[in-house]
């Protein structure tokens, strides 16, 4: 689930508006921007840690555990792309 930026500042703000930063950055995370372009997000630390808490769904495996329907799954894939079958 895509997380919502709750607002955007320059870098500027930093200085100028900390407390308006902070104020939103209580609420959800917010965009730092320079020039126009998003740098950097600040967000609560429970939103923080939740986000890198979640497991990561890639599976790292060798050739040889790789299940046999994705292994067919694959030749037949490679297969189409090497005689331009589509």
């Amino acid at each position: 689930m895509p997380v919502k930026i709750v607002d955007e500042f320059p870098k500027t703000a930093m200085n100028r508006k900390a407390t308006d930063v902070w104020t939103a950055a209580t609420r959800g995370p917010v965009s730092l921007s320079d020039h126009g372009t998003s740098r950097f997000v600040l967000m609560p630390r429970d939103m923080f840690d939740d986000l890198t808490s979640r497991a990561d769904p890639r599976i790292v495996r060798t050739t040889s555990e790789t299940p046999d329907d994705e292994a067919d799954a694959l030749l037949q894939v490679l297969d189409e792309v090497i005689t331009g079958d589509d």
